[in-house]
């Protein structure tokens, strides 16, 4: 996996001058679309994960699309072994406000807003409430006053945002394989905000 961040790393600063998605950002974004799969054509992609229309030369996307494919597979895998789901970010973590948390759940949740409305189609609470600890690592929705509460507890906050793996967990065995998944959410009784992830398709990226 080292190399293929590596690959990745250094295709998204070559070609983007703007502020491309970093190799955990990418990660989450790559989650989300392992749980709620999106069509997306390469352009469309590329624009996503760079940030800027780009035109990458024959031999730099092949190697781009091998290495993200490399990323899909070993989130497939994670997703169905025992030993369940790890973060890319998870040996980088100190504490909830790490910046490669922050990172890789507002990569997730670009992938999240590419098909908001299908997330929510069926078992609308249920995805609300698995949501939440990404939401609120992901620093996008700091300024609503359910998030508030919640940040202004730290406890709160650190027992949510090591919920992620597990709720990733479950909103992946909801999707896709629903007979299997429990009807009782990691992330229940925390809180929650009535406010789904976004208002719209798309956001700007935020910066702390």
């Amino acid at each position: 996996m080292q190399n293929t961040r590596s690959t990745i790393e250094h295709l998204l600063t070559q070609y983007s001058e703007e502020e491309p998605l970093n190799f955990h950002a990418v990660h989450g974004f790559m989650t989300a679309l392992a749980i709620c799969p999106v069509d997306l054509s390469e352009a469309e992609r590329n624009d996503i994960l760079f940030d800027v229309p780009v035109s990458l030369n024959s031999e730099d996307q092949k190697a781009l699309n091998l290495a993200l494919t490399d990323v899909a597979r070993s989130i497939d895998r994670q997703f169905n072994e025992e030993e369940g789901f790890t973060l890319s970010c998870e040996e980088e973590l100190d504490d909830p406000e790490d910046e490669a948390l922050f990172d890789w759940c507002g990569g997730f949740m670009e992938g999240h807003f590419l098909n908001e409305k299908q997330w929510f189609v069926e078992h609308e609470q249920e995805v609300c409430e698995l949501l939440l600890p990404v939401m609120l690592a992901s620093g996008l929705f700091d300024e609503e006053p359910e998030f508030q509460e919640i940040l202004n507890n730290e406890e709160l906050t650190e027992d949510m945002t090591s919920q992620i793996p597990e709720v990733l967990m479950e909103l992946y065995l909801l999707f896709n394989s629903p007979e299997e998944s429990s009807t009782k959410s990691a992330a229940k009784g925390a809180g929650k905000p009535k406010s789904k992830s976004g208002k719209k398709s798309s956001h700007p990226r935020k910066t702390r």
